[in-house]
């Protein structure tokens, strides 16, 4: 009898459904104290939550199998979609403020933040069309379109403003042009200009400019710009090891600020202790191994590309939240992938998840002889090989990378 194999990332799927899980215990414990007292109701954002959830996972499931090069069609549209409600979220009356910034545009009782479609429809977009310029990169048209693109969105974004959402975009584009091929003097030249154009942003308002003055010694402000920082060391310190016990935190009630959101991976230490950290910690290390072994074995060009940059856009934010709350980097707010309560971040992170399998499954049916997406006499798909080679040329290489880029740097 044939066993029965899949060519999905199940290993991924672990991960995402372990930080998944994580999460939505870590939100109805951070949240419940605060929605018991406004809504009498203390499961009231656990339950928006775990809706979102059930919509995000089946969007994953959609997306996984969902031959990806159908993306093509869409990728302009959504680019300019996305754009478009960057654009309507800065004016009153359709975007709404809270905290003083404007990121959310609501339809009825659902919101939307625009910068998080943003993310997604960003990396597709450059995956396509800098796969089609696979000569061309380096050129000072492709390089000059891609960078006014960049600063453009990202100008966007700041203005709302939301500066840390701004820098993992320009990381996002910045990983996807270097993989595409760019050379090192084009791609020093623009994370260069990004470097200054975001030190620059980041002391031209007075309070960011404070934000850095007390990174390095929040007690020198504890009541002001360092108070959040203080509150989230203490709760890492009060975790220890084993942590205080699920739904104890003491810093959740009234110390901390957005305990369920940019903070949630505070409470996450106090509660679940250093073990509970590590094993986040862990589970996105995995996340990030998963995905670039998905761009190695991608398919083709646009396959590796699209890999690479929802890769590194989870692996970043995460990266960023959790250092900002170790206080590693001065405080911005940004969420955890998977793990801080958000609707629309969690859809498009389970969408991208969605992709990155349809991804992995195409770049291993296009290897395995007889596995899923191959052909019906048995024989897997392969590629025509670069260089004038047919059907009867010879085969690819396994491992995908040797094609992203036509050219040696320098």
């Amino acid at each position: 009898m044939r066993k029965r194999t899949t060519t999905f990332d199940l290993w991924l799927v672990g991960v995402v459904l372990g930080l998944l899980g994580i999460g939505l215990a870590m939100v109805y414990s951070a949240s419940g104290i605060r929605t018991l007292d406004a809504n009498d109701d203390p499961s009231f954002f656990l339950l928006q939550q775990s809706m979102w959830a059930s919509v995000g996972l089946v969007a994953m499931v959609i997306f996984a199998r969902t031959d990806y090069h159908r993306l093509r069609t869409f990728a302009l549209p959504l680019l300019v979609l996305s754009i478009l409600l960057l654009v309507l979220v800065l004016v009153p009356g359709i975007g709404t403020r809270a905290g003083g910034a404007a990121r959310w545009i609501r339809f009825g009782p659902v919101g939307l933040q625009p910068a998080e479609f943003t993310k997604l429809a960003l990396a597709i977009y450059l995956a396509f069309w800098l796969g089609a310029r696979a000569k061309e990169v380096a050129a000072a048209r492709v390089a000059g379109s891609f960078a006014v693109l960049i600063v453009g969105i990202a100008a966007l974004v700041v203005a709302e403003p939301d500066l840390g959402t701004a820098v993992v975009i320009g990381v996002l584009a910045l990983g996807m042009y270097f993989v595409a091929g760019a050379r090192v003097t084009e791609f020093g030249a623009i994370a260069l200009i990004a470097t200054a154009l975001t030190a620059f942003l980041a002391v031209i308002q007075p309070y960011r400019l404070q934000r850095l003055l007390t990174f390095q010694d929040p007690w020198s402000d504890p009541r002001g710009a360092g108070f959040q920082t203080i509150q989230s060391l203490y709760a890492l310190a009060l975790g220890g090891p084993l942590g205080e016990g699920l739904g104890a935190s003491r810093e959740k009630s009234g110390f901390l600020p957005a305990p369920y959101t940019d903070s949630i991976f505070a409470v996450l230490g106090e509660e679940l202790g250093l073990w509970g950290t590590l094993l986040v910690v862990l589970l996105f290390f995995g996340l990030a191994f998963r995905g670039i072994r998905i761009a190695l074995r991608a398919a083709d060009r646009e396959g590796a590309l699209l890999a690479t940059g929802i890769t590194v856009w989870l692996a970043f934010q995460a990266w960023v939240n959790m250092a900002v709350v170790a206080n590693l980097v001065p405080m911005t707010g940004i969420t955890l992938p998977f793990i801080s309560y958000g609707g629309s971040s969690l859809l498009v992170g389970l969408v991208g998840v969605g992709i990155l399998l349809s991804i992995g499954h195409r770049g291993t049916a296009a290897r395995v002889p007889g596995a899923a997406g191959g052909r019906r006499d048995g024989r897997s798909r392969q590629p025509a090989a670069r260089g004038g080679g047919g059907a009867g040329g010879r085969r690819r290489p396994t491992t995908a990378v040797r094609g992203w880029s036509p050219r040696p740097r320098g």
